[in-house]
């Protein structure tokens, strides 16, 4: 009789615990599987929207300005799966000591272009290592020693890095436009670089009118 008695409590006990032994499983389980949240991706180049600066048809030349995910680019520096790519788009790259430190600047330096066109012209600077330039997109841009036949405008600007989140670098649009008149030869000019009205630097620039 103990011994039925005994064997009845333990099945009851049992009918009693499992319940609650499955509702905490299934919680656990439900915690764990919660989505974390996935690093950033890439979108593929045919996601590509880009905009006709030249004044053109899109694609019209290897210096168009492309907005991939990372930011303003050359079509020239994007490469789409079975397509041909551009012909590369020539930068330099130059050292500015200021702002308490140095300053990493790459564009073009010397551009050819026929009469009646337009041309863009891509300033990347960091400044990680120049702890005074608290902004980057407070820097100003202007020439000096620019032919008449020339006119040169920041067309758009942002911070650098994926998705413009790097706030110690920028990428700048400057447009050109070339007049029509313009006589084939070579332009020198100067870029100055200017952050809270004081001059830290010089971007010494050639364009070459083609025929």
């Amino acid at each position: 009789m103990k011994l039925l008695v005994f064997l009845v409590v333990i099945i009851l006990l049992n009918i009693m615990l499992f319940p609650v032994s499955c509702e905490k499983t299934q919680e656990t389980a439900s915690l764990s599987s919660s989505p974390e949240k996935t690093p950033e991706t890439v979108s593929p180049s045919s996601s590509l929207v880009s905009t006709p600066p030249l004044g053109a048809t899109p694609g019209a030349s290897n210096d168009d300005i492309v907005y991939p995910p990372g930011g303003y680019s050359y079509r020239a520096n994007v490469h789409q799966a079975g397509l041909p790519d551009w012909p590369p788009v020539l930068e330099t790259e130059i050292t500015i000591n200021a702002l308490g430190g140095t300053i990493r600047v790459k564009y073009r330096d010397y551009i050819e272009t026929r009469a009646g066109e337009k041309r863009n012209n891509l300033i990347y600077l960091s400044g990680q290592d120049a702890p005074d330039l608290l902004d980057p997109l407070q820097m100003s841009y202007r020439t000096e020693g620019l032919a008449d036949d020339f006119s040169i405008n920041i067309d758009d600007q942002m911070y650098g890095g994926i998705g413009g989140r790097d706030k110690k670098s920028s990428r700048v649009i400057l447009q050109i436009h070339i007049a029509a008149e313009a006589k084939p030869e070579e332009y020198p000019f100067s870029i100055y670089l200017d952050y809270k009205g004081k001059n830290i630097g010089t971007l010494p620039s050639t364009i070459k009118v083609i025929k």
